[in-house]
């Protein structure tokens, strides 16, 4: 898939959150952000834990911070325990019940792990009174969640988004078609298409039945149901089109304009909305309504500044955060102008790149897949920690998933992880990694992967990566993250700043050469403007990439061992030297040699680089094991009779993780099921 974020902000390592990233707050002003920060308090939530039942009195607004939190009624007499929604990183709740002074409707609970930021309802009150911009968001969140509320079924979660562009270019009218039709495929739940522009679209209108009906809004009754129903049209693609004529709507308030959307979510699940280039009137009432907007952009340097204004208006006017909006191109217009330009004009707004469908279009379609699964909220994220030669387990995970036909839609690595995840990426299958992961023996790894060629003259590292380098490429070639056929977002770490580092662009070999530079092993990676070490070293385990990039549903794969786990493979590691000492296999002269010698010869396991990696591994695996915890699955294939280096032992590594991926295939079918 060629289309990646090329925006993406910086990431503070051991920052729990910053408000300016949560989007009910993102618009406050510092000092508002600092009022807030003082009154809330910070909760943390396990797995199963109750954060309030159904029927409670309402004490807390609540943020979710990190973690998974599900909506629920509970088990009746009459009826079963019935899931109404999930909240996830960004997302609110609790404010219906504070505003309406009714106790909760529903129960919830945390799903994994996670943080909810709370604050207390007379200050969360008072809040909503002295701080505009909360009222704006909560006004957009509010009306849809009370509609689904007030449905007797219970059951609607009701999506509005809307489309915008300034240029009504046949690319991106195919795509408003072809993105309602792939949420109709993704969702379980109706779609409409509610087109605002001013006049009749041919591309939009291809495969309906003429003539199409036009609801105008200023002689039109927005209550009358027989006439709006015979206003939706069934399109060939699944969703139901409806064109609305505004260009004489001049009414002062916004009555017809909530009557028509009210009327709307009690039928649609999934309700988008197109509007007209110019931004007047009736596209302030419609997206004062709405929860997210997608601008397509065809950028180039002569636009780059009018949609910088217009993002600008969404964020100021009618409080979306950066979070909240998706910036659309092609890349037939975006090559000329660098990531610099982009980021000086756009700021560090998400900008997806979409391949031409035209060109190519089974990864335009994948990137509709994407986008599509994003905004109904199915995406499944696979994050692959670090581990050296321990790592080669991932393609074990990858050999049982792909089995059972599962397929994430987006992959975050690091180190080895990284490794694995930039060929799963390139469209390598398990079966063709596993051939080249066999066919290293102890004198191929060490010739394809390090070499006499690769030893450092300067102190930056005893191996310069340049082998390494070499045998990527030989399989990766030039590509770069665009030519991916699933989105891949690389964790480093910049040696002087000590941050994480997220690579999304550019060349995928330098990206994967920067992850795996273990600090003392490899030299750094100069990439991208930074010097760069191994992305364990502060990232292990990158569940936060993926947190952070809007996926719902997280498989993690961690393969560093725990102390427990360690302790039982070095006490391995022992019995095996004093066998190879007692057979003479290492030393024919060792089995009559006193204990003490036989101690010396031992301790060749312990030497530098033994040492670097089992210090650095200790340290990963605890941060390892506390981002573990907000992963929905978690996997851990651990070898107890394996060593980091041994890349050319690669079948017990695969096998396990194989084994380990599907002792758990039940609990990921169920995760992607919800």
């Amino acid at each position: 898939m060629s289309f990646f974020n090329l925006g993406l902000p910086k990431i503070d390592a051991g920052r729990e959150y910053s408000l300016g990233e949560i989007p009910v707050f993102s618009s406050l002003s510092a000092s508002e952000q600092k009022i807030i920060q003082k009154i809330a308090r910070l909760e943390e939530y396990k797995r199963g834990d109750a954060v309030y039942e159904e029927g409670a009195q309402s004490d807390f607004f609540y943020v979710v911070i990190s973690g998974r939190y599900r909506l629920f009624k509970r088990a009746r007499s009459t009826q079963s325990e019935e899931t109404l929604a999930f909240f996830y990183r960004g997302d609110h709740f609790g404010e219906t019940s504070l505003l309406t002074s009714q106790p909760h409707s529903a129960a919830v609970e945390a799903k994994r792990d996670g943080l909810l930021l709370k604050l207390p309802r007379e200050d969360f009150l008072r809040i909503v009174k002295e701080m505009p911009s909360i009222s704006l968001h909560l006004s957009r969140s509010l009306g849809h969640r009370l509609t689904r509320h007030l449905d007797p079924t219970g059951k609607r979660e009701v999506k509005i988004a809307v489309l915008y562009t300034q240029e009504m270019s046949d690319p991106a009218r195919e795509f408003w078609v072809d993105f309602s039709a792939r949420i109709v495929q993704e969702a379980k739940g109706k779609v409409a298409l509610i087109d605002f522009a001013h006049f009749q679209d041919p591309i939009l209108c291809q495969g309906i039945q003429s003539p199409i009906p036009v609801f105008d809004l200023a002689s039109s009754d927005p209550s009358n149901e027989a006439l709006l129903n015979r206003s939706l049209v069934p399109h060939t693609k699944g969703f139901d089109y409806m064109k609305v004529l505004t260009k004489d709507y001049k009414e002062a308030g916004d009555k017809k304009v909530t009557t028509l959307l009210t009327f709307l979510t009690y039928r649609y699940n999934f309700l988008l909305l197109r509007l007209p280039p110019d931004i007047y009137d009736i596209s302030f009432r419609v997206l004062k309504k709405s929860d997210y907007v997608y601008v397509y952009a065809p950028v180039t340097r002569r636009t780059l500044d009018s949609y910088s204004d217009a993002l600008k208006k969404f964020e100021r006017d009618f409080g979306f955060s950066k979070s909240e909006i998706r910036l659309l191109g092609n890349d037939e217009t975006t090559p000329d102008i660098s990531v610099a330009e982009q980021e000086r004009s756009l700021g560090n707004r998400m900008f997806w790149v979409l391949p031409i469908k035209a060109k190519s279009i089974d990864r335009y379609q994948a990137a509709v897949r994407y986008l599509a699964r994003e905004l109904v909220g199915t995406l499944l994220g696979l994050a692959l920690g670090s581990g050296a030669a321990y790592g080669l387990a991932h393609i074990g995970v990858m050999k049982a998933l792909e089995r059972e036909g599962i397929s994430p839609d987006i992959i975050s690595g690091t180190s080895i992880g990284a490794l694995i995840g930039a060929f799963w990426a390139a469209g390598y299958k398990s079966s063709q990694l596993e051939a080249i992961a066999r066919g290293l023996d102890k004198r191929s790894a060490f010739l394809n992967l390090v070499g006499f060629r690769d030893l450092a003259l300067f102190p930056k590292g005893f191996l310069k990566g340049d082998q390494v380098t070499r045998f990527l490429r030989s399989y990766l070639g030039d590509m770069t993250f665009q030519d991916l056929s699933i989105p891949l977002k690389i964790v480093t770490t910049d040696l002087l700043t000590y941050e994480a580092v997220t690579i999304t662009s550019g060349s995928v070999v330098d990206a994967v050469r920067a992850s795996i530079s273990i600090p003392g092993i490899f030299s750094p990676v100069y990439h991208q403007g930074r010097y760069m070490l191994d992305g364990g070293v502060v990232d292990p385990l990158p569940v936060r990439v993926l947190s952070e990039s809007g996926v719902k549903k997280i498989i993690a794969v961690n393969v560093l061992a725990g102390p427990k786990e360690r302790i039982e493979r070095n006490r391995y590691r022992i019995e095996m030297e004093e066998q190879k000492i007692q057979s003479g296999k290492k030393n024919i002269f060792a089995r009559f040699l006193p204990p003490q010698s036989r101690k010396i010869l031992m301790e060749q396991e312990v030497n530098i680089f033994n040492i670097i990696m089992s210090t650095i591994q200790f340290m990963e695996f605890e941060i390892a094991n506390s981002w573990a915890k907000q992963a929905d699955i978690l996997i851990h294939p651990i070898v107890l009779k394996g060593h980091w280096a041994e890349f050319y032992a690669a079948e017990k590594f695969m096998r396990v993780g194989e084994e380990k991926t599907l002792e758990q295939i039940d609990e990921i079918k169920r995760l992607i099921s919800e």
